[in-house]
């Protein structure tokens, strides 16, 4: 299995997917690293620190909304047009949208016409998102060949890590030292030089019909959901994903940057406090995580690919649920000063190893169990319906989130997170149709 995940790197279609989506996407996680924390900066001097968590979650929900309605849509897209044009169109999009929003937050000082522009360069961004991906995520079925596809999958997965850990160590660094103008510029620069090598990219187009219109979209997102709806121990997981989404992306999309910008940084000492910023221990969290995630997809690269996935799927969402439980009261602890917050710093950190390992224990085998079961002429608009229904309810988890932080306590947030997750992952381990997968 070795020689094959090796081998895999000769096909040049994958190697330009492969260290195209690499450049891109480092750059992409230290600006989303940054901007969650300049919103909050930008958002605190506009309408004060009190309203600072509601403006982000703001921020996040609107991504959310967006991507949920339109994905379907790119779904349906990806199956028809082109998904290489697809892609580089996107990307250019993006990238030239991004260095315009670095020339204005060079040239305006105003908070509110930074936070106007800041949403609207998240609507632009997220559009664009919604199709780019769709056409990238189903554009591997058609580019390896079927020994190659679980090396790949599982390269790209461990890619995704490796681009975590380069990219929060750049995002920490760079926000301390250079600024969030040069996050920008060099994410917009990165965009257009992955655009550049997916020009590049073959793959074997199925013909389509030239009259596309609404009216054949929307069929096609109807018979995404209907297949779906079908597969029932995929449609299980689905749920499962779309409830557990729910109440965990609020504890790092609104809860930890939040703790870094008004906990640790309030903090006269702190562990490593004088080589670490406080934007730099969010660097070393998402770190331990990502290199945990790396490890992880790299060992399953050498693995054969099974008939069932269903009951090792399951062990990896109860262990990943008891370390971001654990992880949960570390932040109670602190908040009710119960722990030092040195301790929770190392607490957290390495309960993100935990999860990290589990994360990619349920990621791969179910993009595996996807790429196999489906259709490839169904891959785009499936993906799609997999994305929005695993991810529907993230955008009000976000306001919600910013409601506890802003109105109660950021003790309700993981309060919330500890007492939904564990519901969830309770009834997923003892439902049985998601052992079939």
């Amino acid at each position: 299995m070795e020689t094959k995940a090796i081998h895999v790197f000769k096909n040049p279609n994958f190697s330009l997917v492969f260290f195209g989506v690499l450049v891109s996407n480092v750059a992409h996680i230290f600006f989303n690293f940054a901007i969650s924390l300049y919103v909050l900066d930008v958002a605190s001097k506009a309408f004060g620190v009190a309203n600072a968590a509601l403006i982000q979650a703001a921020y996040l929900a609107v991504a959310g909304i967006i991507l949920v309605i339109l994905m379907p849509f790119g779904g349906s897209l990806a199956d028809k047009l082109n998904k290489v044009r697809t892609m580089y169109i996107t990307d250019y999009i993006r990238g030239l949208t991004i260095l315009g929003v670095a020339l204005l937050i060079f040239t305006v000082e105003d908070p509110i016409i930074l936070i106007i522009t800041l949403f609207l360069m998240n609507v632009v961004l997220s559009v664009n998102s919604a199709f780019f991906g769709p056409a990238a995520s189903s554009l591997l079925r058609f580019i390896v060949s079927d020994e190659e596809l679980q090396p790949a999958a599982s390269y790209l997965h461990g890619s995704q890590n490796l681009q975590s850990i380069l990219g929060v160590i750049l995002g920490g660094i760079l926000y301390v030292t250079l600024g969030i103008f040069w996050i920008f510029v060099m994410n917009g620069v990165a965009y257009i030089i992955s655009a550049i090598t997916e020009m590049f990219i073959k793959y074997k187009r199925e013909t389509q019909s030239s009259n596309l219109t609404f009216k054949d979209v929307l069929h096609d997102i109807k018979d995404g959901v209907v297949y779906i709806r079908k597969e029932k121990a995929i449609f299980a997981v689905l749920l499962m994903a779309l409830s557990l989404n729910f109440f965990v992306s609020p504890f790092f999309s609104n809860g930890m940057p939040y703790f870094i910008k008004f906990g640790l940084s309030s903090e006269t000492s702190y562990l490593f406090s004088q080589w670490l910023r406080p934007e730099n221990w969010l660097s070393v969290m998402s770190v331990t995580f990502s290199i945990a995630a790396m490890t992880m997809s790299l060992l399953l690269s050498k693995h054969k690919t099974k008939e069932r996935y269903g009951k090792q799927m399951k062990r990896s969402i109860v262990s990943a649920s008891l370390f971001l439980t654990i992880s949960a009261l570390f932040m109670i602890g602190y908040y009710t000063r119960l722990l030092d917050v040195s301790v929770v710093l190392i607490g957290v950190s390495l309960m993100q190893l935990g999860i990290g390992f589990s994360v990619v224990l349920f990621n791969v085998p179910f993009s595996i169990v996807i790429q196999r079961k489906v259709d490839r002429a169904q891959l785009g608009k499936v993906n799609a319906v997999t994305g929005v229904l695993s991810q529907a309810l993230i955008p009000f988890a976000s306001l919600i989130a910013g409601v506890l932080i802003s109105q109660i306590s950021p003790i309700a947030l993981y309060v919330f997170t500890i007492v939904g997750m564990s519901m969830v992952a309770i009834v997923y381990y003892f439902n049985k149709t998601s052992d079939q997968i």
